[in-house]
């Protein structure tokens, strides 16, 4: 068909950018994997802390308990504070399970998103242990705006857009004006008669056709709305997906600032909290302080840990997301090369 007003140019550009579309969701994936893998190993890690912070406080509970027990053999204990003891080491003992139990669901969660058998997942891990602490605690104000076109599905969201655009243009086209295509053939034969080949070499070219856009019963008409009806659909979905894009940065801006504001003052209630235990546990092995004030000053110190362990957690999530929110680092001017390498390489 002979384009005289670019009619085909317009179908091919909208199948290019349908084709660049689905590069991009490729990518849009393998970020997705990413950081929901990151996601993931930071869960693990933080459990892992936790754990060890449950564990210490278990052991501390069985050393008050031993301390209570020697008291009341002795008779220097009542039988209720003995009580008491026991029952706060049972309770280290329950929390150190239930948090170990917790870290085992964690590590099959990460060896499943990875595709790892739980043993390789461990020496991968030990070999390239959890930089936990080693984050900076300056907030990012803010990131430049052009960041945000390394989103994959902002980049498909304009793609759409820019299919939706050359469909109308062809509809509009066909609706409009004129079609021209010129037909032919080219057939090759032989013919064998009394042991005799001969080849036979035909070509034709024609008729030229003209069709004209009239007595169609309104078909192309109707036709062109529905690509304006499509292209506005298109439009109304990119603007949503730039506006979705701003949120999520600001939220993951947020979070950073938030946590970041936060840090000094966790660390140093998690540190105060836990001086003031260390010293109600030497008041009461003198026999100076009550075994339910050490343990009350117990539950507090491990709560304000266990908050600050939740907080480096919630900090690192924001940095995942915020890597999330900006696309990735994937470059659409190597969407092509990149996702068609690694598709072949599986």
């Amino acid at each position: 068909e002979i384009d005289l007003f670019g009619a085909n140019a317009a179908q091919a550009q909208a199948a290019q950018a349908r084709l660049a579309m689905a590069q991009a969701g490729w990518h849009q994936a393998r970020v997705s994997l990413a950081a929901e893998v990151a996601l993931q190993r930071v869960a693990l890690a933080e459990c892992e802390r936790q754990l060890a912070v449950v564990r210490a406080d278990s052991d501390s509970r069985a050393a008050s308990l031993r301390l209570n027990e020697a008291s009341a053999n002795a008779g220097l204990a009542a039988p209720a504070t003995t009580a008491l003891a026991r029952a706060s080491a049972a309770e280290g003992r329950a929390r150190v399970a239930a948090q170990a139990a917790q870290c085992v669901r964690e590590e099959r969660a990460l060896a499943t998103l990875a595709d790892l058998s739980v043993a390789d997942l461990r020496q991968r891990l030990a070999a390239a242990p959890y930089p936990w602490g080693t984050d900076a605690t300056v907030p990012l104000p803010s990131v430049p705006a052009v960041l945000l076109q390394q989103r994959p599905d902002v980049f498909m969201a304009a793609q759409t857009l820019a299919a939706a655009s050359a469909d109308w243009h062809t509809a509009d086209m066909q609706q409009r004006y004129p079609r021209l295509s010129l037909q032919g053939s080219i057939a090759v034969g032989s013919v064998r008669l009394g042991g005799n080949t001969n080849d036979a070499r035909t070509w034709s070219i024609g008729p030229l056709a003209l069709t004209m856009p009239i007595l169609d019963g309104g078909r192309r008409a109707a036709n062109t709305q529905v690509q304006v009806a499509r292209y506005e659909e298109a439009a109304s979905a990119y603007r949503a997906s730039v506006r979705q894009a701003v949120r999520e940065v600001e939220d993951a801006l947020t979070a950073l600032r938030s946590t970041s504001e936060r840090a000094d003052d966790a660390r140093v209630a998690a540190e105060g909290y836990r001086a003031s235990f260390v010293a109600a546990e030497s008041r009461q092995r003198a026999g100076l302080g009550s075994l339910p004030e050490l343990e009350d000053a117990r539950r507090i110190s491990l709560a304000a840990e266990s908050a600050l362990l939740s907080l480096q957690r919630e900090r690192a999530s924001a940095w995942v997301a915020l890597y999330r929110a900006v696309g990735g680092g994937w470059e659409e001017a190597n969407n092509a090369q990149a996702s068609g390498a690694q598709v072949s390489s599986k």
